[in-house]
């Protein structure tokens, strides 16, 4: 794992390095009512259970939130109403043994006569960081500093170069979501967005299904499935060790599907847990690890 979140601005590169640490609460202001899909902690015992509508994440409080708060960063849903962000790869690269992944920021929808501060906030972080201020979009809504006005960042080395576009850099472990903002000065724009650069995931027959890593070890999990089609009845399996379960539930109106998972079984420091979307048509299966490597 790495060890430290870290934000360096040199030669208008933000390198951006993400960990997990102890359980948090974020969103503390926002509701997180009981995920109604969501799975427990296993025992090590070996058996096969059907799972209950009963939400297993109940009491646990600080899982609930952050399971809420990445499910509605990755919607978007947060947002302020016809402003999005895309994150656009633009280089991809081995780098003394890890992985490195840039991208540049592009806008719509947001307006052009404001400055913006970038809004860092890992899912094992108690509160969010404001990482750099002083940020422009361009009218075709690339972010860059601008260097334009004394409220306007500008590139660290050449202050005369004017627009350079920020680029981020992320060193991500696999399944791991890096959730990101953009706000306003006069903070009425807020622009939530998320990018998973090193997914966990499989397909199969067009459905998709992937794990997304919420917590140290993946402690917990955000399971999530795309392709299907719309109210489609599905079951959901899971099997660590000898210990199986499974679920009958149904994916949304828009063919998604996502579940909360706690991989961990009780004794047991580490381990693999494989799971399974299994619908009319297509059947995504994947095996992930948990605990210490």
């Amino acid at each position: 794992m790495l060890d430290g979140l870290r934000w360096a601005f040199a030669a208008c590169l933000y390198f951006a390095t993400l960990t997990f640490a102890a359980p948090f609460e974020p969103l503390a202001a926002q509701s997180a009512a009981p995920d109604s899909q969501s799975q427990s902690t296993s025992t090590g015992s070996s058996s096969t259970q059907q799972a209950s509508d009963r939400d297993p994440l109940a009491g646990n409080a600080a899982a609930q939130r952050t399971v809420t708060a990445t499910k509605r960063w990755l919607a978007g849903t947060m947002s302020t109403p016809g402003m999005t962000a895309q994150l656009r790869e633009i280089g991809r690269a081995t780098v003394k043994g890890k992985v490195e992944v840039q991208y540049h920021i592009f806008v719509t929808g947001a307006p052009k006569d404001q400055t913006y501060t970038l809004v860092d906030w890992p899912p094992n972080a108690p509160d969010p960081s404001p990482s750099i201020a002083g940020l422009s979009i361009l009218e075709e809504g690339l972010v860059v500093c601008a260097g334009r006005a004394t409220d306007q960042c500008s590139h660290p080395d050449k202050p005369e170069k004017k627009d350079a576009p920020v680029k981020l850099v992320f060193y991500p472990l696999d399944g791991e979501v890096y959730r990101l903002a953009l706000v306003s000065q006069d903070q009425k724009a807020k622009i939530f967005f998320a990018v998973i650069p090193a997914p966990i995931q499989a397909t199969d027959n067009g459905c998709t299904l992937e794990v997304i890593s919420l917590r140290l070890k993946n402690e917990l999990v955000l399971i999530r499935g795309k392709g299907f089609q719309p109210h489609e009845s599905l079951v959901f399996q899971s099997r660590s060790d000898e210990q199986t379960q499974e679920r009958p539930d149904k994916v949304d109106a828009n063919g998604d599907y996502q579940l909360p998972l706690e991989p961990f079984l009780k004794g047991k420091d580490r381990g693999s847990t494989e799971v399974k979307l299994q619908a009319a048509k297509c059947a995504p299966r994947l095996k992930f690890p948990w605990g210490n490597r």
